[in-house]
Formats: structure tokens, sequence, C-alpha cells
């Protein structure tokens, strides 16, 4: 019977490699709070002088802080939306405010605004669960 043994410097390096997401970041990009992969449909309404605009993405990560994600569409730094997306234990969408904080080519970065706190304990308790399949 064959064992696989790793050494003490393998496991460290493997384990950073593995958690890189959570390390610190430098002072410039430094985030209040880790990021977790987080997939599921994302609906973003721009309110508007002309009325309203809908669009419909995919999330890439969450935290309790905000969202990232992909559209096909092309907002403003500082555009304020309206999301709304899924999450794993409990049937009733996640509406929430949110502003436009960054973008690369099109993907965004959402920050949540005026978060209610029904909002804040669903979006903590989904950042904890993600937490568990790291």
């Amino acid at each position: 019977m064959a064992h696989h043994y790793e050494s003490q410097s393998n496991r460290e390096s493997n384990e950073g490699l593995m958690n890189r997401d959570l390390q610190p970041e430098g002072p410039a990009r430094s985030r209040r709070y880790p990021r977790y992969e987080f997939e599921t449909d994302l609906t973003a309404t721009m309110l508007g002088t002309e009325g309203s605009e809908t669009s419909r993405g995919c999330s890439l990560n969450i935290n309790q802080a905000g969202i990232a994600g992909l559209f096909a569409t092309e907002w403003d730094l500082g555009a304020s939306v309206n999301l709304q997306f899924s999450v794993p234990f409990t049937s009733t969408p996640v509406r929430v405010r949110a502003v436009v904080r960054n973008r690369t080519s099109y993907q965004y970065g959402f920050e949540f605004i005026d978060l209610t706190p029904e909002h804040t304990n669903t979006i903590n308790r989904t950042c904890r669960m993600l937490g568990l399949f790291l």
C-alpha cells in the first residue's frame, strides 16, 4: 500500500496558494473582508433620468461589503444600481442597492450601500457558509 507524504514546507507552500485570496494585500489594495467565490445569476437595474435599464449577468465573488460580476454592458464608476441575486439557504432573492466601484472590461465590482439588518445577516451568513468550503 503506497502512502503519500508531503513535507512541511510543501504543505505550507500549497496552503499559501490555496488561501492566497485570504492573504492581506498591499496597502494600496487592502480589503476589509476576504472574498469568496460565488457563482449565481445577478441582475442589475440602473435607474436613470430616461427610465430604468436592467441587465442580467453572473456573479464571480462576494464579501460582506460587495459583490463582483460579469455584465455585457457599460456603466460608469460611481453608477448606482439595484442588484438582485440568490443565496443557497433561502428561496427569497436578495435585493440591495450598490455602487459601481471598479471595472475591468465587463467585470464589475459593486459596493453594497444602505443594507438593512436583514440583508447584512443574509450576506454575512452566505460568506460564513462559503468560507467553510475553502
